[in-house]
Parts: structure tokens; sequence; C-alpha cells
């Protein structure tokens, strides 16, 4: 990306898409036992970037994907990662 207000139309225009892959991805995650999550992919002309959490920061994360789902009124998803974040705070 060319500047940082170009990365963050960039993440603006695919919010929806990411923070569902958050919510399934970590979802999954929990699932198979990995502490990690990838979230996307980013492909430059040189090399592939990964976009993941590490688990100590999944709670945070969902949250912020709650607070989103919250917002555009996706409340079958709002209460899938309400589910989700109790279940990795037992």
């Amino acid at each position: 990306y060319e500047s940082e207000e170009h990365f963050a139309t960039a993440m603006a225009d695919h919010a929806y898409d990411i923070h569902m892959r958050t919510l399934y991805g970590i979802k999954e995650a929990l699932r198979i036992k990995k502490d990690y999550v990838t979230i996307a992919y980013m492909e430059t002309d040189d090399h592939v970037a990964e976009f993941g959490a590490p688990q100590d920061v999944w709670i945070d994360n969902l949250e912020k994907t709650l607070d989103y789902f919250e917002e555009i009124e996706e409340y079958i998803q709002c209460q899938e990662v309400v589910e989700l974040i109790k279940k990795l705070k037992e």
C-alpha cells in the first residue's frame, strides 16, 4: 500500500470479510487446538504477507469483531462471537 490511509481504506472496504474470518478462524483454531489463527494473506510483487493472531489476543480481536457486527446489526454473528468469547474465558 502506498500509505497508511490507503491501507486503512482497503481494510474498511473488506471489514465484513475480515471480521467473518476472525470469527470462524478462531472458532476453528480452538476446535483443532491451535494457538495461532491466520486471518488473511496479502500478496505483493515480491512476497506474501500473512495477517493473523496468536491466542493471547483472540478475545480482544473478538470484542472488536463483536462491535463491528453490532454496528451493522448482524445479530446472529454477534451471538456466535459472544458464545466464543465465553468459551475462551472458561
